[in-house]
């Protein structure tokens, strides 16, 4: 017997080893759906909110949810959900790098010093002899 048991309901994994993104999905319903498929053909996954979750927004219904799996379940989840390969995937991205989102307090930071920028040029006008 190997180190795995699948219940009715779902799979108790005792692997070990890293776990891995599978995909990235628009909402919550649709990784939900995905992670059924995974787990009614016996492979253990779970789902992750990108952008917080019900205490952060009050609810993730509409936030991006990825998908992993453990690595040694990767190409075989891939054919459950009909994904492309990994190497392709890469392939169709080029060379090209993702850029890095930029950090919110960077456009935080850029507007208020827009305002504090526009209440100095207010005030020298005003107290301007």
């Amino acid at each position: 017997m190997s180190g795995d048991r699948a219940g009715s309901t779902g799979a108790i994994s005792r692997r070990r080893g890293k776990q891995v993104r599978l995909t990235g999905f628009d909402n919550e319903p649709m990784a939900r759906l995905a992670e059924q498929r995974l787990r009614q053909a016996g492979i253990p996954c779970f789902i992750r909110s990108l952008l917080g979750g019900p205490g952060l927004w009050g609810s993730a219904y509409n936030l991006p949810h990825d998908l992993y799996v453990h690595d040694s379940d990767e190409m075989q989840a891939r054919e459950v959900l009909d994904l492309e390969p990994l190497e392709v995937t890469e392939r169709r991205a080029g060379a090209t790098p993702p850029r890095p989102r930029q950090a919110p307090w960077l456009v935080v930071g850029i507007i208020t010093a827009a305002l504090l920028l526009a209440l100095a040029a207010s005030l020298s006008v005003r107290f301007a002899p």
